[in-house]
């Protein structure tokens, strides 16, 4: 009788989606940071922005569509206000909003001027200008009918001041500005609240600092701080009521930072989750569709293109799987292998399946998770075997199984 031992070494990642992240294909224009990214309708889309080159800064003007259903891209017109780095975007009813900025290479000159944009159409047309001081590094976040512009920088010092756009007549309205002036921060929306935190104060100064606001006091509430780190040039998203914030750095031109943190509204806590899969960088842009978060660009003292699906489930999942306590029974055991596992709570057992295949890539099993797996290995050849726990046909976990 043959005996087969399990070797539980369950934090081996022997093949995993780590964290949620998966890359797509690369972003089709040229590498860069500072850019401006939204989603309309099933498409995602993303230009402006520049590099710092050996000689002059190089901005641009270019507007790219993403299709998920093909991963393709493709370049659409070009944005109306010329070449134009650190501006804002938001998007609303399937119309894409696009302002403020700086237009020239040393960076001086800023613009207040916006645009909107129709993918139906693939056009751009001026629409009221931003009424606040001009300004690169603002951040956007829609709540309701409503979208909220403000922060950045002017070029005599740090803002907080905030605009409401009304979409209905193109008009914008001063609200309550953020208590503490700052540009290139994080901005997002979660229900009937739009969040503001991190950022440049300075000074070579940055912050963890997280803000709140609701616009029917026209109020600003600091929640608590994103982590023990102040950071700057972060990457930020909503994502199915939970908020998270992450990449950037110390200061400007500094370290860049890969950890990515999770926010949930109803604790007003911050939970580290897994760092982000690709290379540390700097003004890592972002935006949600249907239920996920895609991420792209950047730097880090090199320009980046690539361009990344953050499956938010996933990083649930695995989360949840690291902790999880996985038990064989009998070991070592004679022709038959029982798994006995204790799954974490919100694990939803009808989308896990489990695998096992030689080593040399041939199946040997496959079922749909069940309580107390019982499997019958007396007609496998002794030899190493990986099983794999699958969520939704992406492999999360993957350890050995050696027998003998």
């Amino acid at each position: 009788m043959r005996n087969l031992v399990v070797l539980l070494f369950f934090f081996i990642h022997l093949n995993s989606f780590a964290g949620g992240w998966i890359q797509k294909a690369d972003f089709g224009g040229i590498a860069r940071h500072r850019t401006t990214m939204l989603t309309l309708g099933n498409k995602i889309y993303i230009g402006l922005g520049h590099y710092n080159g050996a000689g002059p800064n190089v901005l641009f003007n270019d507007w790219w569509e993403y299709d998920p259903a093909t991963n393709s891209w493709a370049q659409k017109s070009d944005y109306l206000g010329g070449i134009c780095y650190h501006a804002t975007g938001f998007a609303m009813n399937n119309i894409g909003y696009v302002g403020t900025g700086r237009v020239s290479e040393n960076g001086s000159t800023l613009v207040q001027d916006f645009f909107k944009y129709d993918s139906s159409t693939n056009s751009w047309v001026q629409i009221t200008n931003f009424p606040g001081i001009a300004r690169r590094g603002a951040v956007s976040f829609v709540i309701g009918e409503y979208a909220y512009t403000g922060s950045g920088e002017s070029n005599t010092g740090m803002l907080g001041s905030f605009y409401r756009f009304d979409p209905s007549n193109e008009t914008w309205l001063q609200v309550a500005s953020l208590p503490v002036d700052r540009t290139s921060a994080v901005g997002f929306s979660i229900g009937n609240y739009g969040y503001v935190g991190t950022g440049d104060l300075g000074s070579n100064t940055s912050t963890n600092d997280f803000w709140q606001y609701d616009p029917n006091s026209n109020l600003w509430m600091q929640k608590a701080s994103v982590g023990p780190q102040n950071r700057l040039e972060a990457m930020g998203f909503a994502l199915n009521g939970r908020g998270y914030l992450g990449t950037g750095g110390a200061v400007s031109n500094g370290t860049s930072f890969g950890d990515m943190w999770e926010y949930i509204p109803e604790t007003d806590t911050w939970v580290q989750i897994e760092d982000f899969l690709g290379t540390a960088r700097r003004y890592f842009s972002a935006t949600t569709l249907n239920g996920f978060a895609y991420a792209a660009l950047g730097t880090n003292g090199t320009n980046f293109k690539d361009f990344w699906l953050f499956d938010q489930s996933l990083s649930l999942v695995e989360r949840s799987l690291e902790n999880v306590t996985i038990l064989a029974y009998p070991n070592p055991v004679h022709d038959f292998v029982q798994f006995y596992v204790d799954w974490n709570e919100g694990i939803e057992l009808n989308r896990i399946q489990l695998k096992i295949n030689s080593i040399d890539g041939r199946e040997v099993y496959s079922s749909p998770w069940q309580k107390g797996l019982k499997i019958d290995a007396r007609s496998w050849k002794s030899g190493n075997y990986i099983y794999s726990i699958i969520y939704d046909a992406k492999i999360v976990k993957s350890d050995q199984l050696i027998l003998y």
